[in-house]
């Protein structure tokens, strides 16, 4: 049986997201850029669904790499 990953569209989850890369987008260094855009027209292209595991990863990796240093190192 095959897994569907999704990011519902309730409470504007994928348009909360999609703002929020275009935000990471906005503050990314040059070689992020390529890696946040393919990643911003995978989701737009299949509208958030079938979403695969390695873009959940991509999606958490990038939302982390714009956690500030000094946050990262508390815990």
């Amino acid at each position: 049986m095959d897994t569907t990953y999704y990011i519902t569209n309730k409470n504007n989850q994928l348009l909360e997201l999609l703002n929020t890369i275009d935000y990471c987008l906005s503050d990314a260094q040059l070689e992020e850029v390529d890696r946040i855009i393919r990643l911003k027209e995978e989701l737009l292209a299949n509208d958030g669904i079938h979403i695969t595991p390695e873009q959940i990863n991509n999606i958490i990796s990038l939302l982390l790499s714009f956690v500030p240093k000094n946050v990262r190192k508390v815990g």
